[in-house]
């Protein structure tokens, strides 16, 4: 194979699933504790505080799950040419004045297109018209930001992308 420009294992490609699930957990565990032991409150404020908490908490544990399963699927692995790169800029989190970049490689293997979610160091390391063979983890979630299709994928749990022989792009 050829050059390396991107490498991570794969704890380093689940860690923001992986940090969500903590957070979350860890929030509503929180609230479930208040709820128990502050007794100055009123009744109904305590209850609606640990049914928030146990919402919290379930919200966690089906994260949890959810990556459990895409980690527990297995890595793909898939030649693409690299048609396009995009550096976009989204919103992030609650406040619409908060924005993100998100650099994104944008590749096809045959008739199935997928756009890689990278680092900008891999971005910029990226050249179009190159064929890449990369390996990732196809995210299981039902509740995908960009719904997949049969010929589309968004991929953001990447562990390696490395230049491949042209024969080896369909």
């Amino acid at each position: 194979m050829g050059t390396v420009i991107y490498s991570a294992s794969p704890l380093q490609a689940m860690l923001g699933a992986l940090g969500t699930v903590a957070f979350l957990i860890g929030l509503g565990v929180v609230g479930v504790v208040v709820a128990i032991f502050r007794t100055g409150q009123s009744k109904g404020a305590r209850i609606a505080l640990g049914v928030a908490g146990v919402f919290l908490v379930l919200a966690g544990l089906i994260t949890g799950a959810i990556s459990f399963i895409s980690i527990s699927s297995g890595a793909q692995t898939v030649a693409a040419h690299l048609n396009d790169k995009h550096v976009r800029q989204e919103t992030c989190g609650q406040d619409s004045e908060n924005t993100c970049t998100r650099y994104i490689l944008e590749t096809n293997a045959g008739s199935i297109y997928y756009d890689f979610v990278v680092n900008s160091d891999a971005y910029n390391q990226a050249q179009v018209n190159t064929c890449y063979q990369v390996t990732f983890y196809k995210s299981k979630s039902p509740f995908n930001v960009v719904a997949d299709t049969e010929t589309y994928h968004r991929i953001e749990a990447i562990t390696r992308i490395e230049v491949a022989d042209p024969t080896a792009c369909p």
